[in-house]
């Protein structure tokens, strides 16, 4: 097998593994993402092995194909190729520090002078001796560091194989369809009237839409992604008829006859979308996304792809759109907002312990996995739950809690350092600026979802989130920078393709046509009166192959009339001595005219038998003849 058939199998493996990881319930079971972390650890395993191999055999081609001239055999891989090498391996490096860091928090060798003081607290209190760590739960941190890695590796893979631009496109496509299809099944449980999620009974939010998730926010922040996607295909579609300007009757009517099934489908889904993130219910995940789709209008207008104009009429387009999924689908989400509940309350105490727990240990945190433990060694009593807090319903003060605000610090490192790739992909560069600005807005919505709940922390939100962000990064990558004017003065667009920008400028003509293509001229015709009766008509090679010439061809003229050498000498000197008054900058001279070649102009006269014979006198009787400049003798 080919490498760069192996790593077509492996990307199509990454998608399969990241589409369906929101079917198991959200894979936020421990079979579920054990199974998800084992495939992803395969996955790379297979990517090393073929990245090995194709450093030991240096007359093996690249193992990713991309847009541009293939590498030849033994040759050095692409210098976009290196780049994107070179920025995985800096990320790596980040993210490998990161994970020996929580490993140190687990691990009572190498975290035991660091231990919490909790372990000195339980061997008091249990009369025997006990092996302190820094994380006060050792288990859970290995398995949130299972998890973390499965996450990074999705990234790194996505990275890696998604420089070809067919590949980025068809990652999108597959999210795109993936989040379309968990909102119909949600949609129809849910006006089927059938509380159950798979085949388990819906204990927890029966009036939300939540598909084959548990919690609604969690689904809010999957199904927003979703909706943000397929932003991709649509722009993507829709950019091919509105690269010229023209009339919204036109537009329509291009959109009619030339739209593929493509545009149809991601309509579908994303208007799906809109209505099951609308019915789950979830005033953060409503918000998040308005906040993401205004991020998505402003980076079109930013990377300018799209005009002024058409972003109005598809801004009040998108308006309606979302004014109409409201009015029909918004009852229940305006009684959530319209209701007094205890939530806000509860979240602010539980962000405030949560806090403290922070100041408690800001440097070296209490390990993966033990918020739980931590928010209650740090409740002091005066905020009372009716439930266990296991989670602070913000990512960033937990992961605080959790690995200290230095591991935080370098999470938005990471993070931000793919947004950053995106963002200036956005304002820099010519191609795949459309995904730059799909996964910016993403960003935003997860980014701003993650400060009021834990979306991100369910195992398919966050491998769809790393799948996308790694696609986004390795096409800003993968491309040339834009040409400076760019983003100056724009220069003049023509009004069609491949015409000509006035009736004087020569074009090529069709290869069918074997005959000159004419010119048609600004200034009236001064030539002398035309012999012929008929037009000239340009006739294509296949038609002359038919016969077809005799019913379209000119009607032949009589002997008498027909036109001669001379003719045409007078006709052009008498054009050219009309236009040279007026400075025709393409009138001819006299001398490029006359060519020295060519024979002189020898008067006829019509002969007897309807010929024409020369005249021996120099001018044909009942004629009148212009009078030439003399021509200049041949050197």
């Amino acid at each position: 097998m080919r490498l760069s058939d192996m790593s077509s199998l492996i990307f199509w493996a990454l998608l399969a593994v990241v589409c369906l990881s929101p079917l198991p319930l959200a894979s936020n079971r421990p079979l579920p993402w054990s199974a998800l972390s084992l495939a992803v650890g395969l996955l790379l395993l297979l990517w090393g092995v073929s990245r090995l191999y194709e450093a030991l055999l240096p007359g093996t081609a690249p193992a990713v194909a991309d847009d541009s001239t293939r590498t030849p055999r033994g040759k050095r891989r692409p210098s976009h190729a290196r780049l994107i090498d070179r920025h995985a391996a800096l990320l790596a490096t980040g993210f490998v520090i990161l994970i020996a860091w929580y490993w140190v928090q687990s691990s009572p060798e190498l975290g035991g002078a660091w231990a919490h003081v909790a372990w000195a607290q339980a061997a008091a209190a249990l009369g025997e001796k006990l092996t302190g760590t820094i994380s006060l739960d050792p288990a859970a941190s290995r398995t949130m560091i299972m998890k973390i890695v499965a996450y990074g590796g999705v990234f790194l893979l996505a990275l890696e194989l998604g420089r070809d631009r067919r590949r980025a496109w068809l990652g999108f496509w597959a999210i795109c369809l993936a989040g379309f299809a968990y909102a119909f099944y949600g949609l129809f449980i849910h006006f089927a009237g059938d509380r159950s999620i798979l085949w388990f009974d819906k204990e927890a939010y029966p009036d939300s839409v939540t598909a084959t998730f548990v919690n609604r926010n969690a689904y809010a922040t999957y199904a927003g992604i979703a909706v943000l996607v397929g932003l991709v295909p649509l722009m993507t579609e829709l950019q091919r008829f509105t690269r010229r300007r023209q009339t919204a009757q036109r537009f329509l009517l291009m959109l009619s006859e030339q739209a593929s099934a493509s545009l149809y489908i991601a309509i579908a889904a994303i208007l799906t979308g809109l209505v099951a993130v609308t019915l789950t219910g979830s005033r953060a995940g409503v918000a998040s996304l308005v906040l993401a789709l205004a991020v998505f209008a402003v980076g079109l207008l930013v990377a300018r792809e799209i005009r002024p104009r058409t972003f109005l009429i598809g801004a009040l387009l998108a308006g309606a759109a979302v004014a109409g999924i409201l009015m029909l689908s918004g009852d229940f989400l305006a009684k959530r907002l319209m209701t007094t509940d205890q939530g806000p309350e509860a979240r602010a105490a539980v962000f405030s312990t949560a806090v403290a727990a922070v100041t408690a240990h800001p440097w070296v945190g209490q390990g993966l996995g033990s918020f739980g433990t931590a928010f209650n060694l740090a409740n002091d009593g005066n905020a009372v739950f009716d439930n266990y807090v296991d989670l602070a319903h913000n990512t960033y003060v937990e992961l605080a809690v959790e690995g200290g605000l230095p591991a935080l610090a370098l999470s938005l490192v990471l993070i931000g350092a793919s947004v950053g790739l995106c963002l200036a992909s956005m304002l820099f560069r010519a191609r795949a600026a459309i995904t730059s600005i799909v996964a910016v807005a993403i960003a935003a919505q997860v980014g701003a979802h993650s400060a009021v709940d834990f979306g991100i922390q369910m195992p398919a939100v966050a491998v769809t989130f790393m799948l996308l962000m790694g696609l986004a990064a390795a096409q800003a990558l993968a491309v040339e920078v834009v040409e400076p004017q760019r983003f100056g003065k724009r220069r003049p667009a023509r009004r069609g393709r491949d015409r000509p920008l006035s009736a004087d400028e020569p074009v090529t003509p069709p290869h069918e046509l074997e005959v000159p293509w004419p010119v048609r001229s600004t200034r009236p015709d001064l030539t002398a009166p035309a012999r012929i009766t008929g037009p000239t008509t340009l006739q294509s090679l296949s038609r002359m192959a038919r016969g077809d010439v005799a019913a379209t061809a000119p009607p032949v003229e009589e002997a008498g009339n027909a036109p001669t050498p001379a003719d045409e000498y007078e006709t052009a000197m008498a054009r050219w001595r009309a236009l040279r008054p007026s400075g025709h900058a393409g009138a001819p001279t006299p001398d490029a005219e006359a060519s020295s070649t060519r024979p002189e102009p020898v008067p006829r006269v019509p002969g007897p038998a309807g010929g024409a014979v020369p005249q021996a006198g120099g001018e044909p009787s009942g004629a009148k003849i212009v009078k030439l400049p003399p021509r200049p003798s041949p050197p």
